[in-house]
């Protein structure tokens, strides 16, 4: 983590508080007629749509544009989300003028704000709020326009990005539903200003005496400030600004629209982790979004994702079905919009234009969207960039893992980053789990069956070889598997520092530069160990933690031992108090299942209690992480078989030593720098850490195309 970041905003200080004030980032946030270094417009608002706003909304929306101008002025340290560096997460403490600093310094909101705003941008954030010394009135953020109609009083207000989601969501309200919607988009870049004219006007002839209401709002920033691109507070101020016009409007609730499949963002391959995937519309968010805000309005106040359970192909049969397929075209889903011409309005080659062109496919509405307005291709044109052909590569790569995959317990296996979502989704986790399983089967099938659809369209030009030899379609089709394609990417540039499981053994690299790569075998627990501390430097982790992690990824359930349905309607029941005496056959199928339920959940909760700074919980966490590693480690044998408990059990902390010690020298026969390298770097203890001394980055993610 990064060193302390004091932000001070609207002229606040922190004299005597800390000693290196060049380092402090001061904000000063203004509206029409101000000179702060960030500006916040929201247009269009129609006077008879307005209503006094309560202070507490007032604060929250300076709250939000403060968070939102510091993600982007400070760095993290990394070039891309990708390479984590060793100050990937930050460590950002705010002092802002409030007007309610007794509501916002409450214990219930600070919890609320500080643990939402880690998980969704995967930093460290404190907060202290002081009283404002020169109010303002609420106005000077906002532009009036009386132009516009507005026809009866509004019945919801929707985000509307101007991307498939979005639009799929206007559908569905406006002219499926026939209800009166405000639409509030960011406008983030001018390059988007004439689409979402267009789409305005398309929508509003399509809906008639129901044409929707639009709100548009701006950020300007100071040039100086536009240093990180990732964003990922946004969703922070874009919800902030949304709930705030509900208020205006008399209204108890927000809507975003997203699929299920990009809400949810489990990593593209199953071993990307945490900051990787973004979590804009995760429902932890959005529930950490549903509380603050029904504390600010001091009432229930509803923030709904209505397409939680819709895959991108369901997204775009919604438009489709509701007469809207015109409009596809007229979209804009591009991460990349810095690329965007009149020409090319998508790129091809980011996440978000693959999976739009592969869900146009599979929902049978690819002659809506024009191959010629994406600058490359996703399927037929040669991919320039390694990390395109990764990326599209790893894509599939999960469709096809998820689509073997044949029951909830192995996709919770291979994906154990979804143990934190079913706690928020209704009904039961036990039935949220099953969903979550069925709307990734249902995606994998849509991806795998589009393929094979494009394969079949150009076959005469894969068979010919006419397509470009590093085409996706000539790709997949001549590898004779997608698991091969990521192995053909990385195979391109050798990274100067890996630290991997290859197959069946781990091989490591130190410091590049013609260095050979050593093989590591006889050392699994300890390699582990070691893979899981280099992918983080500097970052402090419980041993336990690591310990409990590991435990989980060793037991191998039996093909046939899935979950019964049995099981999934009386739901994952959790061993408290896990038998460690020797009493013959302690770990059965249905115990390792319940163990690696209740350890994937200790995960989820002690990085929750780290994002609160709850450290009486993370000690709790890690006591019983301790009992179930131990529970895990006496009830399986090689390869995952069961086996009887021993009446010896090691300590779970001379344990991990003795493991990474053990590995060590095994690395130290064949390679002695990169051994001295790491017993200089890790220290051990309750908790132990990588520090390098030095910047570097490792490659840790796993090769299996072998």
């Amino acid at each position: 983590m990064q060193d302390k970041r004091y932000i001070l905003c609207g002229g606040a200080s922190v004299k005597g508080k800390h000693r290196d004030s060049d380092r402090d980032l001061r904000l000063q946030i203004s509206g029409r007629g101000g000179h702060g270094n960030v500006t916040l417009h929201i247009e269009d608002i129609h006077s008879k749509m307005f209503r006094s706003v309560p202070t507490q909304f007032h604060d929250l929306l300076e709250i939000a544009t403060y968070v939102y101008g510091a993600d982007q002025a400070i760095k993290r340290g990394a070039d891309d989300v990708d390479n984590f560096g060793d100050a990937w997460r930050r460590d950002l403490h705010f002092v802002i003028p409030v007007r309610n600093p007794d509501f916002w310094g409450a214990p219930q909101v600070l919890q609320t704000l500080r643990a939402t705003l880690g998980f969704l941008s995967d930093d460290n954030y404190q907060f202290e709020f002081v009283a404002l010394k020169q109010d303002h009135a609420i106005q000077d953020y906002l532009d009036f326009n009386d132009t516009q109609e507005v026809f009866g009083r509004a019945e919801q207000v929707v985000m509307f990005s101007g991307g498939l989601d979005s639009l799929a969501g206007a559908v569905e309200e406006i002219l499926t539903q026939k209800r009166r919607v405000v639409l509030v988009t960011h406008k983030s870049t001018p390059k988007l200003n004439n689409r979402h004219r267009n789409m305005q006007a398309l929508l509003a002839a399509k809906a008639g005496d129901n044409a929707p209401h639009h709100i548009g709002v701006r950020v300007h920033k100071a040039s100086e400030l536009n240093q990180e691109y990732t964003q990922r507070s946004r969703s922070f101020l874009y919800m902030s600004i949304g709930a705030t016009i509900a208020k205006m409007l008399g209204l108890h609730s927000l809507r975003f629209y997203e699929n299920g499949v990009i809400s949810l963002n489990l990593p593209v391959c199953a071993q990307v982790a945490g900051g990787r995937a973004t979590r804009t519309t995760h429902p932890q968010v959005m529930q950490g979004f549903q509380e603050i805000i029904s504390l600010v309005a001091g009432e229930l106040f509803t923030i709904e994702n209505p397409f939680i359970w819709k895959t991108k192909a369901d997204v775009v049969e919604v438009i489709t079905r509701g007469g809207c397929a015109d409009l596809i075209a007229h979209s804009m889903t591009c991460t990349h919009t810095w690329e965007m011409t009149n020409q090319h309005t998508h790129c091809g080659g980011c996440s978000q234009c693959i999976d739009r062109r592969f869900a146009v496919v599979a929902a049978r509405a690819d002659q809506y969207d024009p191959a010629d307005h994406y600058k490359t291709d996703v399927f037929t044109q040669s991919r320039d960039k390694g990390d395109d052909k990764i990326m599209a590569a790893a894509y599939l790569e999960r469709a096809n893992q998820v689509k073997s995959l044949g029951d909830v317990m192995q996709f919770i296996s291979s994906y154990p980053e979804v143990n934190r979502v079913f706690r928020y989704l209704d009904p039961s986790p036990a039935q949220a789990a099953a969903r979550v399983f069925d709307l990734y089967k249902r995606h994998a099938t849509e991806v795998t069956g589009a393929l094979d659809t494009l394969i079949a369209r150009n076959i005469t030009g894969i068979r010919e070889r006419t397509l470009p030899g590093d085409c996706l379609l000539r790709s997949v089709y001549e590898s004779g598997s997608v698991e091969s394609v990521p192995a053909v990417a990385t195979a391109e540039k050798l990274p100067d520092n890996i630290f991997r499981r290859r197959g069946g053994v781990w091989e490591a690299r130190f410091l590049g530069r013609g260095r050979t790569t050593i093989l590591i075998q006889g050392a699994d627990k300890g390699a582990e160990y070691l893979n899981l501390l280099l992918a983080f430097p500097d970052r402090e982790a419980s041993v336990y933690e690591l310990a409990c992690g590991s435990a989980v990824n060793a037991i191998e359930l039996p093909a046939n031992t899935g979950v019964t349905s049995e099981d999934i309607e009386e739901g994952y029941q959790i061993v408290t108090g896990a038998p460690l005496t020797d009493a013959g056959d302690v770990a059965d199928r249905r115990a390792l299942r319940e163990w690696k339920q209740r350890a994937h959940e200790l995960l989820g909760d002690i990085e929750d209690a780290r994002a609160a700074g709850d450290h009486a919980l993370i000690e709790k966490i890690e006591e019983e992480m301790a009992l179930l590693t131990k529970a895990m480690e006496g009830g399986k044998g090689l390869g995952g078989r069961r086996r009887l408990a021993g009446d010896k059990r090691k300590n779970v902390r001379d344990a991990f030593r003795i493991a990474v010690d053990r590995a060590i020298k095994q690395i130290e026969k064949y390679d002695k720098p990169l051994a001295e390298h790491l017993k200089t770097s890790i220290k051990h203890g309750n908790i132990v850490v990588y520090r390098p001394g030095m910047p570097i980055t490792w490659d840790v993610r796993p090769i299996v195309n072998i």
